[in-house]
């Protein structure tokens, strides 16, 4: 029998980005199961999201600019996280960038989106809120009203972990954000990575344009900021962190505080794909499909695209020839690719289907630029042998929760961190190594060809299954609502 609890009013604060929001809509559906009046404060830009998952959601839109608009897109796009590999002479850039994307907002745009918080807290009056950690007004106004809150994040334990840790090793043992660099850290890294952690701390200190936003919202709210350095550093006394990780899905730690509470993936519940696209669910039922989704922030630029489909037609050859007794040919026969693009910049289909024009004829291979099924719909429908994805966390953990194997081709930030989560778990590969954002065919077509068709592809699957058994134990939503209204 499901334990429900009285009826409560919660209060979720998040940023509109579905990165960071699908969390909370995955505990709202589990909230309103255990029978929580629930509250959802966020951007307009989420808006429709959240009444499609439920009319009894009440929701309030943030006033102010939102974190996507607030982004330093100039930086971005044209200095690090989306065209150049990480280096010893990128990274300054790079982590720079880190830092701005993080916490994007101006003095002003911060105290309006701070007020309009303030606002809202006042006319729920909540009995309990769960906070975005990188939603940094929100944190912040949570603590200067004294409310009762908790952090949920899609965040990994080790993301909070980190400064409780050895001393040193945070410097040879994980790998810096954004380095690129594999975990665990060989011998002949460690220098350069202790260079990147220092380097990211110098930038992190002596940053001017985060100084003077600290300074404008210290002058204007009579209260100092929040960040998501200072949950990190300084996690506030009485706070508990929900995550969307568990021990088995992480690196090695030596100790993880207590105030950090793992939940496994939190996961949003999705229509079975017979309903919500037919026509998509029987043409999977034709055969194993490998299923390739790079996200939609992280856009793909042709000369890239272009390579993954000279990768995509040599694993269907390789997939086409007898190997031996060691072939699956039932895994094998009709395997074909579902590719969800998300283009960076005008092109069209003629320089992919120069490469899979044969396959696109016969409609082995389809690229699409929308897919009406979830994510989370389409892994689970039983023939996906291979997800490709661009290492972001809901693509690691829904992969994970439907016990599919992985290739990661991470494009920023922590991507790569998945990137190194996949191969340490021994659920994937990591297809980009030496030339992240980007991929090369003669990289990645070895690495499709051994997740999916290799010696060690039973191996994959195996372990994806295993942690997929390890995952369904408890839903991460249904745990994290259950935290949630046990702190009332």
């Amino acid at each position: 029998m499901q334990m429900r609890f009285p009826r409560r009013k919660v209060l979720l604060l998040t940023n509109s980005e579905l990165g960071q929001a699908n969390v909370f809509l995955a505990t709202s559906h589990a909230l309103l199961q255990l029978g929580a009046e629930v509250h959802f404060a966020s951007f307009p830009a989420i808006e429709s999201s959240v009444r499609a998952l439920s009319r009894e959601i009440v929701f309030h839109a943030v006033e102010g600019v939102d974190m996507k608009t607030a982004y330093p897109r100039a930086e971005v796009e044209g200095s690090g996280l989306e065209g150049k590999t990480p280096r010893f002479y990128t990274m300054p850039a790079v982590l720079r960038i880190c830092l701005h994307t993080t916490m994007p907002w101006s003095g002003p745009q911060y105290v309006d989106i701070y007020r309009s918080i303030v606002g809202i807290l006042q006319q729920v009056a909540p009995n309990i809120i769960a906070v975005d950690p990188a939603f940094s007004p929100a944190v912040t106004a949570c603590r200067h009203m004294g409310e009762r809150f908790l952090i949920l994040a899609p965040n990994t334990i080790k993301d909070f972990a980190i400064s409780y840790q050895p001393p040193g090793d945070v410097f040879w043992k994980y790998p810096c954000i954004a380095s690129g660099l594999p975990f665990p850290i060989p011998w002949c890294y460690v220098l350069l990575n202790i260079y990147y952690v220092a380097l990211a701390l110098a930038i992190c200190w002596g940053d001017r344009r985060l100084r003077e936003v600290k300074q404008y919202i210290r002058d204007y709210t009579a209260g100092d900021m929040i960040s998501l350095e200072d949950l990190n550093q300084r996690p506030p006394p009485g706070v508990k962190y929900l995550v969307a990780n568990l021990p088995d899905l992480e690196f090695p730690l030596q100790t993880s505080p207590p105030h950090i509470i793992p939940c496994g993936p939190i996961l949003r519940p999705a229509e079975p794909i017979s309903q919500a696209d037919p026509d998509l669910a029987s043409w999977l039922s034709r055969g194993p499909t490998v299923y390739i989704n790079l996200g939609t922030h992280a856009k793909t630029t042709e000369g890239t695209a272009v390579e993954i489909a000279k990768s995509v037609a040599l694993l269907l050859r390789e997939a086409a020839q007898e190997t031996g007794e060691e072939k699956m040919k039932e895994k094998l026969a009709g395997l074909q690719v579902l590719w969800k693009l998300t283009r960076k910049g005008q092109y069209d289909n003629r320089r992919l289907a120069q490469v899979l024009g044969q396959e696109m004829e016969q409609d082995r291979v389809r690229i699409v630029g929308w897919v009406k099924a979830e994510p989370p719909a389409v892994l689970a429908h039983g023939g996906i042998v291979c997800a490709v994805h661009h290492g972001g966390a809901n693509s690691f953990l829904e992969a994970v929760a439907a016990g599919v194997p992985q290739v990661v081709l991470p494009v920023w930030i922590d991507c790569f961190d998945f990137a190194n989560r996949c191969e340490f778990l021994g659920v994937g590969r990591w297809g980009n190594k030496s030339t992240p954002p980007r991929c090369r065919a003669p990289e990645l077509s070895p690495v499709l060809v051994d997740v999916v068709l290799g010696p060690k592809s039973a191996g994959y699957r195996a372990r994806a299954a295993e942690l997929a058994r390890l995952c369904a134990r408890e839903p991460g939503r249904t745990k994290a609502a259950r935290v949630i209204l046990g702190e009332i």
